[in-house]
């Protein structure tokens, strides 16, 4: 630097020699510090300006044109490379715009298909219409169900079902139930585990304690289900008897239930009932072969639309076939349909 200074001194002196001038000029282009480089050549201007040269006045212009050439490489060199860094920077700026623009135009268009398909009804699955009557009379009191059937309900019961399917009920506490018949549509209670089919006929479900479940029936004919257990066995309950759960073991009991009267009785005497056949826990397939034979009536159906069901009962003489397949139906997901070749069974899909 200092030596910079001596040479630009002489210029301006007068007294630089030739090779000087050129040992100025190639010292000059090698100066980083564009502040001092720019010092210099303005003193270095002047001095060319104002002093007796020792160089002729072509030589000494083609030199000063020389040096600025040399000297504004530098400049422009960190000006072109601040413009690329710029450049990359406004790049990535745009850059990151574009995808916080992209990722906001996405999670609008989903918002908007989300309040759509959330205003859009479903038409597919019908919200039921339940109805819950509790009875909080401290009495027993009566109530007929849209379809026709009567219920006592005792104090504290509660009765729901929905109003476009009044003959699937649920209970809690204890009722008894006067049921229209309907061989097509039977009438089901269901309290705990244990579900109970009816076709027409009066029965009384006791689920007062939370130890036992009794179900009575006082004419006709039921179908009691357990729930809770494996095998999921189907109790046939005739007049007069009674089917005891006990919650706790799991245990159940079918007895003669005191105080109802015996439909086959009369007179005072009891008169045994007549029984066609008794299934005891007994697989589905050859249930339905069984009736085939006692019906003398063809019983169609595939063996994978019964398989691992069982049914438990009895089935009086009195019986019509029709009964007894309606209630093996309803507790089996399975319908039926009669014709020319007899009835076939199926699952309902």
């Amino acid at each position: 630097m200092e030596q910079i200074i001596a040479l630009i001194q002489k210029l301006k002196d007068g007294t630089a020699t030739a090779a000087e001038v050129v040992l100025l000029e190639g010292m000059l282009e090698r100066e980083e510090d564009a502040a001092l480089r720019q010092q210099w050549r303005n003193e270095f201007d002047q001095a060319v300006a104002t002093s007796e040269q020792v160089l002729t006045r072509e030589r000494t212009n083609t030199l000063l044109m020389q040096l600025h050439a040399r000297m504004e490489e530098p400049e422009q060199h960190t000006r072109k490379q601040k413009v690329i860094r710029l450049h990359k920077a406004i790049r990535s700026y745009a850059a990151a715009v574009a995808g916080i623009l992209l990722l906001s135009a996405m999670f609008a268009m989903y918002y908007t298909r989300l309040q759509k398909n959330r205003m859009r009804p479903l038409s597919s699955a019908p919200t039921p219409h339940l109805k819950h009557i509790r009875n909080t009379t401290g009495k027993a009191v009566i109530m007929t169900l849209p379809e026709g059937s009567q219920v006592t309900m005792d104090a504290g019961a509660v009765l729901s079902y929905d109003e476009k399917a009044a003959r699937t009920v649920t209970l809690l506490g204890k009722a008894s139930f006067h049921v229209t018949a309907s061989d097509q549509h039977p009438f089901t209670v269901t309290t705990g585990d244990i579900t109970t089919i009816a076709l027409g006929t009066r029965f009384i479900v006791d689920a007062s304690t939370l130890q036992a479940i009794t179900v009575k029936l006082e004419s006709g004919k039921v179908l009691v289900r357990n729930n809770g257990s494996i095998a999921k066995k189907d109790i046939c309950l005739l007049p007069g008897e009674a089917f005891h759960l006990d919650t706790i073991t799991h245990q159940y009991a079918v007895t003669k239930a005191t105080g109802i009267p015996d439909d086959n009785a009369s007179g005072g005497a009891t008169v045994k009932r007549a029984l066609l056949l008794t299934f005891t826990n007994m697989p589905l397939d050859k249930v339905f072969k069984k009736l085939a034979t006692a019906y003398h009536t063809d019983i169609h159906f595939a063996d994978s639309e019964v398989e691992g069901a069982y049914f438990t009962g009895q089935v009086l003489k009195t019986d019509s076939l029709q009964h007894i397949l309606s209630a093996i139906c309803q507790l089996n997901n399975l319908e039926f349909t009669s014709g020319d070749e007899g009835i076939t069974l199926r699952k309902i899909r």
